[in-house]
């Protein structure tokens, strides 16, 4: 007699969908980055349309898997079809191409580094004073974070520069931030005759010499490893450029490059209480972890040290970042 079994049987739907959409989301997460690695999108864009056989010679993708490769990014609509012919969609040309100015796919790429914070989660979740900081500094991880500043943080905080009643006359600028270079250049656009200087670091070193290059700017940026005593600038930008430092330090030493009646520009993220809620959580979340390793605990801290440096705070604002929302300060030397 054949002995009857009861199989355990899972939840119905939806409730299954708990495991399978994120694990779905991973592994295409996982098929972008094998293409960006692959060089894919950028042997597409130069092909124009390209049949899958033509895509696995180009590109070293066996065929027997190419089909049902380019099928998946034909579902997300990073490539297009046409009979048998594929060619990549406009968003997948912006974003997934380096020719493009809007190029993004070192932020993927980095995300899935053993390098990445995201990598070793738990560490930061249960043992923080194990690390340093969170995202750790190197030219990956440098090129993926300037990636996300285009999105349009370079462009409103520089609109906010260029608003300043003095900026008409201001003659020399400099950026204090992770070292890529962006807000100079976008300064230098906007003022035909400004001269600026960038402080780099070895992480930024390559990307901010190519980012000069790129736009012409060879004449008018010059590249310094830190500030010189005697030096003076009309407007100084700080955009996240106190991370783990001694913030008064920092501000002092602004305060003395800076000339009297020049503009000091401050963009920087402060301790605020969770919400927790919803995706807004995740923001939360890591802003929290960049707040661990930042000495920047509170607006009313820095706006102290400012006013103790005879940096007159005239004006403050929201500026909304990949982290979460960041605050504007501008102030005077008085």
């Amino acid at each position: 007699m054949t002995e009857q079994i009861d199989l355990i049987k899972l939840p119905e739907l939806p409730i299954i969908e708990l495991v399978d959409d994120p694990v779905q989301v991973y592994k295409e997460f996982m098929l972008i980055r094998a293409a960006l690695q692959l060089g894919l999108f950028d042997w597409m864009d130069n092909a124009n349309r390209a049949t899958i056989k033509e895509i696995s010679e180009g590109t070293g993708i066996k065929e027997e898997y190419a089909a049902a490769f380019m099928a998946t990014l034909y579902c997300l609509d990073i490539v297009r079809r046409a009979h048998d012919e594929y060619y990549l969609s406009p968003s997948a040309k912006l974003h997934f191409v380096h020719s493009s100015s809007y190029y993004q796919g070192d932020i993927i790429i980095e995300l899935g580094n053993e390098s990445s914070p995201w990598y070793d989660l738990k560490t930061f979740l249960t043992h923080p004073d194990e690390k340093s900081e969170f995202y750790p500094k190197t030219k990956g991880m440098a090129a993926a974070e300037t990636e996300q500043e285009i999105r349009g943080i370079v462009k409103n905080t520089v609109m906010v520069v260029s608003r300043w009643e003095g900026f008409k006359d201001a003659h020399t600028f400099l950026e204090m931030s992770r070292g890529h270079g962006l807000y100079a250049i976008a300064v230098c656009q906007m003022h035909p005759s400004i001269k600026a200087t960038v402080v780099s670091t070895p992480e930024y070193e390559t990307l901010l010499e190519k980012n000069i290059k790129s736009f012409g700017m060879e004449e008018r940026i010059t590249i310094i490893e830190q500030t010189a005593a005697d030096a003076e600038y009309d407007i100084v930008l700080a955009s996240h450029a106190f991370y783990g430092k001694c913030i008064s330090s920092c501000v002092d030493e602004i305060a003395k490059i800076l000339v009297q009646g020049g503009l000091f520009i401050s963009n920087h993220w402060f301790n605020k209480p969770s919400e927790g809620t919803g995706m807004q959580g995740l923001c939360e979340l890591e802003l929290a972890f960049h707040m661990r390793y930042s000495t920047l605990s509170s607006q009313e801290e820095f706006e102290q040290i400012c006013a103790q440096h005879q940096l007159d705070i005239f004006q403050t604002g929201m500026m909304r970042s990949k982290d979460g929302e960041s605050t504007i300060h501008m102030a005077i030397k008085g």
